[in-house]
């Protein structure tokens, strides 16, 4: 254990390291945070403001991707609807508990990540886009995956780290395009892994060490919300 003297030097040493490996990469702070998207195209130019978006798109860019995060949104401006092209929606470190339903309307969206905000609930509205191919909730209060999340048909990655995950669906056998499943630093039981693992052998799943915890046999089913 680290003395709480030596602690902020130790803090500073680490955030020095890892600021250190961004620029050998040639990662700034933004590129860093967006390293969240699989597979995102090298290409991609990212906007930080919607405003700035939106004035690109009306003289004739087409707006790709977009990083809302850290702007203490509550919800999703609506004006957001706005970028029929957009593909790639960042939303972390906000105060976001739901979606909007119009976020239906985004048919291009791909990938929405929304880590550190304040859901409890699995967002219903993203059960209704099943052209989504990355949903990132880490680090909510999400108590369960719905028993429908199969309705998202392309789904390929799905990262839900660090919430209280009490649920785990045997439709998630279901998602044919599943490659990823992130669900480190929840409370698991060894049974409910190994129960997982024979689900999807063929999905990269992120554990952390299974907990001496109560078993209830067979999956559990959770509404969304």
């Amino acid at each position: 254990m680290i003395p709480a003297s030596q602690a902020p030097t130790m803090f500073k040493r680490v955030a020095a390291f890892v600021l250190l490996s961004w620029a050998l990469h040639g990662l700034s702070w933004g590129q860093a945070r967006r390293e969240v998207i699989v597979d995102l195209p090298e290409d991609v130019v990212w906007f930080d403001h919607l405003d700035e978006a939106l004035q690109a798109q009306d003289s004739g860019v087409v707006v790709l991707a977009l990083d809302l995060s850290r702007q203490r949104l509550r919800d999703l401006p609506t004006e957001l609807k706005r970028l029929e092209d957009l593909r790639y929606l960042l939303v972390n470190r906000n105060r976001l508990d739901h979606f909007p339903d119009w976020l239906t309307d985004m048919t291009d969206l791909k990938a929405v990540v929304a880590d550190h905000n304040r859901f409890r609930n699995f967002p219903a509205v993203l059960l209704r886009m099943p052209h989504l191919t990355q949903i990132s909730m880490g680090d909510n209060e999400l108590q369960g995956i719905p028993l429908d999340i199969d309705l998202i048909s392309d789904l390929e990655v799905l990262s839900l780290w660090s919430n209280l995950l009490a649920s785990f669906p045997a439709s998630l056998g279901n998602l044919t395009q599943l490659q990823i499943l992130d669900l480190l630093h929840n409370e698991m039981t060894v049974e409910e892994q190994d129960m997982l693992t024979a689900l999807l052998p063929e999905v990269q799943l992120n554990f952390s060490e299974p907990c001496d915890c109560a078993f209830d046999a067979g999956f559990q089913t959770y509404p969304s919300e």
